[in-house]
């Protein structure tokens, strides 16, 4: 392989790389992902949670809110591509998966309340965005108009 192909495939790796961390799981789920696809990362603490911006290579920008006891109980994300859902849902994607198929014709916007998951997603091609939270872990005080 040559050094230019090489190097065509490392940008492709590191601009086409998802940054997500897994709804319900810890805070070093963040620093991981930010690691994986060298993302550029900005906190923002509100009284209530910190929210871990991480800007992707192709203006990507995916929000990861975490509760004071480091869970993370919502990400957002807005960009060119969706994300990959079953890594940023965890197990919870099992959940999305078996929910009842949509009607047709409704492919544009996706909002979905199974028990304790809450789920949206809207967009088209090269503009994508959504949210998914858990109800059952928003801290005290946090409202689902909180989670942008």
């Amino acid at each position: 392989m040559t050094l230019l192909g090489a190097a065509a495939l490392t940008t492709l790796a590191l601009v086409g790389a998802p940054a997500h961390a897994t709804l319900g799981e810890n805070l070093p789920s963040v620093e991981s992902d930010r690691i994986q696809v060298r993302a550029s990362v900005r906190q923002v603490s509100h009284a209530a949670y910190t929210v871990h911006e991480l800007a992707t290579g192709m203006n990507g920008l995916v929000r990861e809110y975490v509760a004071p006891n480091g869970q993370v109980f919502a990400v957002s994300w807005h960009g060119p591509a969706k994300p990959n859902l079953q890594q940023i849902l965890g197990t919870h994607y099992n959940t999305l998966a078996a929910a009842p198929p949509r009607a047709p014709g409704s492919r544009a916007h996706v909002s979905l309340n199974i028990g304790s998951l809450v789920f949206e997603s809207s967009g088209h091609m090269r503009s994508f965005h959504g949210r998914a939270f858990l109800t059952d872990a928003l801290p005290s005080g946090v409202t689902s108009n909180d989670i942008q």
